[in-house]
């Protein structure tokens, strides 16, 4: 039990082994005033000292899970547990928090407003309870990556082969999204690290490269143009389907070709690898994708690579993170993983350059 200078008692279940020095932490960011204003925007009157810090992470199971039910089993609670912290909630920010729609239980304005600063508070917390090494076979917990692009599928199941080796009790969860969007989850502390094309990205970010590639035409084995070089009159002619995760109309290879005053027709669009290779073979459709993807498609299908009739940039892809994750250890772990993967899955792209394209 932790009690303020007002003598309020606040009972926090989730932090009650902390050591004493980080208890005294815990306890300044609890009673500091203008930071509790800042976090819950609360009146004078309304301050943390009055708080269960167990609220905190309540609220925060309650706006990314929509639901009390989901809530409660995210964080160990039952049901009528978290309903009644969820009472406590409306009554101490005089908002209803979650509100019944017809798509289900959704956050209300003032929900999503604080969800983000309240998150990186519980993530401060949690980072000062955190030793300074980082035991992959001793982890638990969640460790959340967003990806722009289908294309880093060439890094992601290394990844889940080591972290499933090496870190067992690691859950790692993917996600996919804009540019913009894993950047506002990188901020608001959704995701630990993201992968794509970034450019250009603002001063609170840091970055390292991943690895480089080019692009080839993938199709199934017994389409029309696999057993033939690929011309440029064929390539525009012919439907395309497009991968876009993050739900982008074109995509580089569209500007490529405007650059020479081209243009494909893209027959369709689809968010996900799995159901690109699908499409594929069970149509006329090509794709173009990087050497990377086009390898595990092939792989796991009846699908073929082929040379793309003109010449396609060199893409590098990139890992970002926030400045305040630079020194977290777990952060530091995956971020070592994905870089020696993709040192990897590079050396391996020159070995098999020429196997992976389909002999006419």
């Amino acid at each position: 039990m932790l009690a303020c200078p007002a003598g309020e008692a606040i009972y926090s279940a989730h932090f009650c082994a902390i050591p004493g020095g980080v208890m005294k932490f815990i306890h300044g960011i609890i009673c500091h005033q203008r930071y509790s204003r800042r976090i819950l925007q609360l009146s004078p009157m309304k301050n943390l000292r009055s708080i269960d810090l167990n609220l905190l992470v309540v609220f925060d199971a309650l706006v990314e899970e929509r639901g009390v039910r989901r809530a409660g089993e995210r964080i160990g609670l039952s049901q009528s547990a978290t309903s009644h912290a969820l009472d406590r909630l409306r009554k101490l920010l005089d908002d209803e928090i979650l509100i019944r729609t017809n798509s289900g239980m959704e956050p209300t304005p003032r929900a999503i407003s604080l969800a983000g600063p309240v998150r990186l508070a519980l993530q401060d917390i949690q980072t000062a309870l955190t030793p300074d090494r980082f035991v992959p076979l001793e982890a638990e917990g969640d460790f959340n990556i967003a990806v722009e692009s289908h294309e880093t599928i060439a890094a992601l199941p290394q990844l889940v082969d080591d972290v499933s080796l090496e870190a067992p009790s690691l859950v790692l969860t993917v996600r996919s999204g804009s540019v913009k969007e894993i950047l506002d989850d990188i901020d608001n502390g959704r995701t630990d690290l993201g992968l794509g094309f970034f450019r250009g990205l603002p001063d609170r970010f840091m970055t390292c490269r991943l690895m480089a590639d080019r692009h080839v035409c993938v199709m199934r084995r017994d389409h029309p143009l696999a057993a033939k070089t690929l011309t440029m009159e064929e390539y525009l002619k012919a439907p395309h389907l497009l991968v876009s995760m993050s739900g982008a109309p074109e995509d580089l290879i569209d500007s490529v070709l405007a650059d020479m005053d081209l243009r494909r027709r893209i027959a369709m669009r689809l968010p996900q690898g799995l159901a690109a290779v699908i499409a594929l073979e069970r149509s006329d459709m090509i794709t173009t994708t990087t050497r990377g993807a086009a390898r595990v498609f092939t792989r796991s299908s009846s699908l073929v690579a082929v040379e793309l009739p003109f010449e396609s940039p060199r893409v590098e892809f990139r890992i970002i993170w926030n400045k305040r994750m630079q020194n977290s250890p777990a952060n530091r772990w995956i971020r070592q993983k994905f870089v020696a993967i993709g040192a990897r899955a590079e050396a391996l792209s020159k070995l098999e350059q020429d196997s992976l394209i389909s002999k006419q």
